[in-house]
This record gives C-alpha cells, sequence and structure tokens, in this order.
C-alpha cells in the first residue's frame, strides 16, 4: 500500500518510540531495499517475532527471507491476518516447521516468561 494512505499509517497503541528503529519497507521483503539486515546482525540480534498483515504475501517473504539468512523466525499466528481465513491458515501451515515456528501470542507470552 502506498505510504501515505490511511491504511498505512501506525495503529496508535503501536507506533514507535523515539529511539526505535523505523525502516520504510517498500517490497513484500523488509529485508530487500533496506538496511535491516545489516541492523539486525550488527545489534547481535538472532531471534526474530514476526507479526503483520498479508500472511501469504509480506509475512511469508519476510520469514524466508530471514531464514535464509539464518535468522531463528516465530511468528505468531493470531497476530496475522490474510484476505481470508483460509489464506492465513494455509500459509500458517506451509511455513511452519521449515522457515519458523508458528506460536500463538499467548505461547509466545509463556516462552518468554513476560
Amino acid at each position: 500500500m502506498p505510504r501515505t494512505r490511511e491504511e498505512s499509517q501506525f495503529v496508535p497503541n503501536l507506533a514507535p518510540r523515539d529511539d526505535e528503529i523505523v525502516l520504510c519497507k517498500t517490497t513484500d521483503s523488509a529485508l530487500t531495499g533496506t538496511n535491516l539486515r545489516l541492523i539486525l546482525r550488527n545489534m547481535n540480534i538472532e531471534n526474530v517475532v514476526l507479526a503483520g498483515i498479508f500472511t501469504d504475501q509480506c509475512v511469508s517473504s519476510m520469514v524466508r527471507s530471514l531464514a535464509d539468512e539464518s535468522f531463528n523466525v516465530v511468528v505468531i499466528e493470531d497476530c496475522c491476518a490474510a484476505g481470508t481465513d483460509e489464506l492465513h491458515r494455509r500459509e500458517l501451515e506451509i511455513i511452519n516447521m521449515i522457515y519458523c515456528h508458528v506460536l500463538s501470542f499467548a505461547e509466545l507470552r509463556e516462552v518468554m516468561k513476560i
């Protein structure tokens, strides 16, 4: 979506804070066309948790890109969406245990003890 559209704006509760890194993503995977790969490596980040819209497009592309770069990836199934529930569920089935681990938000909280 064009970044000037209302649908492309941050949800107020998830808006970045002053010290947080913000990237302008222009492709399905945020690793393509940005310096995110370099940022993650320079910060010694090995584990990435993903949430987002278009599970079957952007989320899946990002998962595959991160996995190809040897990051450990977790996708939060109830924090993602696709055009239909069927597309969402099917894509999660495809990527789970091959490129990432799919967890619910409650499962992530339990694993992270938060």
